[in-house]
């Protein structure tokens, strides 16, 4: 079996829900990136409201990607997630991560160029560039100034993968 170096992967973690600082500071120190899935989304309000730091890991300078492995108890629609992660409140609208929002569009950047950086497709997805293979979606809103109810439907009314419609496939 071959061995090769391993310092030019992009180590990532995931599932970084209770992250401590002393974590945070350690993850910049060693220079690997975080795959933030806040299954809290779908969770219920406890004791102690909770949830990944997003804005504390932004703020740190991680690179970052945004997604969800909980497809089988969880739907599998980055809006609600991104819904979660601008407002800190579950799909019930409990306030579950105070304090930890970010911004619509760095949410929209974790999904799109932050996941595609940490899978190593960033020189052929994640923005619409020359060159790269033209996955894109036409959406039934503006994920940056919908309210925050028409944030969590909104939809794709038209989808390209690989410059080719494969939504609506009629």
């Amino acid at each position: 079996m071959a061995a090769g170096p391993i310092d030019e992967f992009r180590w990532s973690l995931c599932h970084v829900n209770n992250i401590t600082d002393d974590l945070i500071q350690t993850v910049v120190d060693l220079g690997i990136g975080v795959n933030i899935q806040g299954t809290s989304y779908t969770g219920t309000l406890g004791a102690t409201p909770s949830g990944p730091p997003f804005r504390k890991l932004l703020d740190a300078g991680i690179p970052a990607g945004g997604g969800s492995d909980a497809t089988n108890v969880a739907a599998l629609n980055p809006w609600l997630m991104m819904y979660y992660m601008t407002t800190g409140r579950n799909n019930a609208g409990d306030l579950l991560n105070p304090g930890q929002t970010i911004s619509r569009l760095e949410a929209l950047r974790l999904y799109t160029i932050g996941s595609a950086y940490l899978s190593f497709d960033d020189d052929r997805l994640g923005t619409i560039e020359e060159g790269k293979l033209a996955d894109l979606v036409v959406l039934s809103d503006d994920p940056l100034t919908a309210s925050d109810d028409k944030l969590r439907k909104i939809s794709s009314v038209l989808t390209l993968q690989a410059g080719k419609v494969v939504y609506p496939t009629s």
